[in-house]
């Protein structure tokens, strides 16, 4: 048996997310239907959804999404062979088995620790459930450190050693984010000054040759992959401290968790690591697939690439520091850390990706006449659904505001689905679409593409929208109601998911029409040499 090309590897990723995608609509239309007070599943089976949920749209559909474009635009982009196909190949399954793991633990044992890892909440679950929860987060968790692994690999594989090679990758490194530049501009003052008043000898600036430079589009894969690093090792660590307990419970007897472990350190630690998800990975990853696709489809270079380098850079900087906007309603954190963190650094966010948004805008601008091509609607899609769920973040982002709005609709409405569906989700498309051709020589039906874009955008901003609304009369979220007051947001709320739901469809059948099912399939069987 022959190795598996690069190309077949990474559309067995697309497909594999493309199913996890439907299984997670398939769990968001249980609970829209649930909401509209039809008895579809029991309570404690919608909480269980209701966890699980988001787990298989993030790991299964986004992060299997990114990783199979990874794993093939990187080698590519930088000429050369990924550091491992092999690992790759296991890093699909492995993720698979993770994420299928998280699901079936509400499935079968209605695990549900009310959309979070919060503790000590899993505590008080059945230990079969948080166990297999646990595990398949663990699993995942390590799927994704390998999967960096794998990236780190390939881009720090330097072709022109030059000073050594640790010498080479720090020079390589600065080059990319533009700090070699910096640094020589700073040199160059220092040593006017120092020329100036006679003291000490000039700084050296001059460099043996000039270090490799990075890929924007790899910078920011580089960057954001440090935010993922983090976030794997603090999720698996609450998923090994949550099946730690269960089992010491389970043949020890009762243990009080408040001893094992403060809820407030754990709260500040966990939601530092998972915003990573959010604030670094999908917001600089997304940002770095713009840097790719629209030069890529605009055939001329990226508007203002070396001003890029420092808005990414900058980003890491902020990513760092924004955890606490997920308690800023929690009043027994500290006040600063609300007020700076929580607030005005999360504004930051705002400013970096506006620049994004205006690099790649540009970008495209200054290409015209330019065809209106799948890719470049669902790109535009894209920063239209991140432009308005970012806006209602930064809302929310607000010491006195949140106080009100923090626990209600307005958050997985305006702001979750209307970043995840109508951003990421029209981001990844846009890439799939552009893609597909270098992967397979083939485009996908221009026809059913259009159809599934306009289904896509119309469900996913009309579901998010109608969903927030129901704020205003002063729905919680990660509550079920037993009421009629909130059908005139729900009902239109399931209205527009199945629209959402139909569109996806249409991307499902013009994947089968244009590769045929037997070939699909295909993708999946081991290649003869």
């Amino acid at each position: 048996m022959g190795q598996i090309s690069l190309e077949k590897l990474t559309l067995r990723y697309v497909v594999v997310a493309s199913l996890f995608l439907a299984l997670a609509g398939i769990e968001g239309m249980m609970m829209r239907t649930r909401l509209v007070n039809i008895p579809f599943i029991d309570a404690e089976h919608y909480y269980a959804v209701l966890t699980v949920h988001p787990l298989v749209g993030t790991y299964g559909w986004a992060y299997l999404t990114v990783m199979g474009a990874f794993i093939f635009l990187v080698p590519t982009l930088l000429k050369r062979e990924l550091f491992s196909i092999r690992l790759a190949s296991w890093n699909l399954w492995l993720q698979t088995a993770g994420v299928l793991l998280m699901w079936l633990s509400g499935f079968l044992f209605y695990f549900g620790s009310l959309y979070t890892l919060y503790w000590p909440l899993p505590a008080y679950f059945s230990p079969p459930g948080a166990v297999t929860f646990s595990i398949g987060l663990i699993l995942t968790e390590v799927s994704v450190l390998l999967f960096l692994f794998n990236i780190f690999a390939t881009i720090l594989r330097v072709s022109r050693p030059g000073l050594g090679t640790k010498s080479a990758v720090v020079a390589m490194l600065m080059a990319s984010f533009g700090l070699e530049t910096l640094f020589k501009v700073l040199s160059g003052l220092v040593n006017r000054v120092k020329l100036g008043l006679g003291i000490g000898k000039p700084l050296l600036t001059d460099g043996k040759g000039e270090p490799e430079k990075l890929p924007v589009f790899v910078v920011a894969v580089f960057r954001g992959s440090i935010d993922a690093v983090i976030n794997a090792v603090v999720l698996a660590g609450a998923g090994a401290l949550i099946a730690g307990y269960m089992l010491l419970r389970t043949f020890a007897g009762p243990i009080n968790p408040l001893s094992i472990m403060d809820p407030l350190i754990y709260k500040n630690i966990y939601w530092w690591g998972l915003d990573m998800i959010a604030d670094g990975d999908v917001l600089i990853w997304t940002a770095g697939t713009l840097y790719l696709l629209a030069p890529l489809l605009a055939n001329r270079k990226l508007y203002a690439e070396e001003v890029v380098r420092y808005i990414i850079l900058a980003d890491l900087l902020v990513s760092m520091g924004v955890w606490s906007h997920h308690l800023l309603s929690d009043r027994p954190q500290p006040w600063f850390l609300r007020l700076f963190s929580g607030q005005f650094i999360t504004w930051g966010e705002g400013f970096t990706m506006g620049l994004t948004f205006f690099t790649a805008l540009m970008t495209l601008w200054l290409a015209r006449p330019l065809k209106l091509t799948l890719p470049i609607k669902f790109m535009l899609g894209g920063i239209v659904g991140f432009l308005l769920g970012g806006m209602a973040g930064l809302i929310q982002a607000n010491y006195g505001l949140n106080v009100i709005i923090h626990n209600t609709q307005w958050v997985p409405g305006f702001h979750f689905h209307e970043m995840l569906l109508t951003g990421l989700g029209s981001i990844l498309f846009a890439a799939i679409y552009a893609l597909t051709p270098m992967l397979a020589n083939v485009q996908l039906d221009e026809k059913l593409g259009n159809i599934h874009f306009w289904l896509w955008m119309i469900g996913g901003i009309g579901m998010s929208f109608s969903m927030g609304l129901a704020w205003r009369e002063g729905m919680l979220r990660r509550t079920l109601y037993f009421t009629d007051k909130f059908l005139p947001y729900m009902i239109p709320a399931w209205i527009f998911g199945a629209i959402l739901g139909l569109g996806f469809l249409a991307f499902l059948l013009n994947v089968i029409k244009t590769f045929g099912l037997k070939n699909v399939i295909g993708l999946f069987l081991p290649e003869k040499e």
